[in-house]
C-alpha cells in the first residue's frame, strides 16, 4: 500500500483514492494539465497511461477521455470517487483504450483486489476485464474470479482499501 498519495498530502479524497493503482502500477508519473481531463490528472509513461479522478457522475468528462486518448494515443482511466470514497459513493472506473481508428471506451467498471494482490477492474455484470499491471493496462475477456462470491470478496477488499487511503489523508 502506498504511504504517499498522487500528488503529496492533499484534502481531495478524489486525487488520494489515485493511490490504488498508481501502487498497482507502481509509478505515478507527471501531471498531467490540459485535453478536457480533471485537474490533478497523471501521466505515466511507462505504463502508456494517463489517470484522473473526479468527484463528478458520468456522462461529465466521458467524451473528454475519449479525446484525450485520440489525441495522446494514451489509455485514460477516470477515477470516479463521489464526494465520500466507498463510504456514501460507490467508486466507478471509466477506461479509454488507445486504438489506431478510435479509443475503446469502456464505463462503469469497479475495482477488484484479486486473493493473489493483482488489481483488477471489472464490469457490474458483463464484459471485459482489465488488469491493472507495472506496463499498463491489459484487457481480457477471462473472469479474474471464478464466481459471483470471489468477485464481492475481491471489490470489498478494494473498497476497503479505498477506505483507508481516504480516511489516511483526512487525519494529516
Amino acid at each position: 500500500m502506498l504511504t504517499y498519495y498522487p500528488s503529496g498530502s492533499t484534502f481531495d479524497p478524489s486525487v488520494r483514492v489515485l493511490a490504488l493503482p498508481a501502487h498497482a502500477i507502481g509509478d505515478i508519473g507527471e501531471v498531467h494539465a490540459g485535453d478536457g481531463l480533471p485537474a490533478g490528472a497523471f501521466d505515466v509513461p511507462s505504463a502508456n497511461l494517463i489517470m484522473a479522478a473526479t468527484p463528478c457522475d458520468g456522462p461529465l468528462f466521458l467524451p473528454a477521455i475519449g479525446q484525450a486518448s485520440r489525441r495522446t494515443g494514451r489509455d485514460i482511466m477516470l477515477v470516479r470517487t463521489g464526494l465520500f470514497p466507498e463510504t456514501l459513493s460507490a467508486v466507478s472506473v471509466d477506461v479509454a483504450f488507445a486504438q489506431a481508428a478510435s479509443p475503446m471506451i469502456i464505463p462503469n467498471l469497479a475495482f477488484m483486489r484479486h486473493v493473489d494482490q493483482s488489481l483488477w477492474l471489472v464490469p457490474p455484470l458483463h464484459g471485459p476485464f482489465i488488469e491493472i499491471r507495472t506496463d499498463g493496462l491489459r484487457l481480457t475477456t477471462t473472469a479474474p474470479f471464478s464466481d459471483w462470491d470471489q468477485r464481492c470478496d475481491g471489490t470489498s477488499r478494494a473498497a476497503s482499501e479505498i477506505v483507508r487511503i481516504v480516511a489516511r489523508g483526512r487525519s494529516c
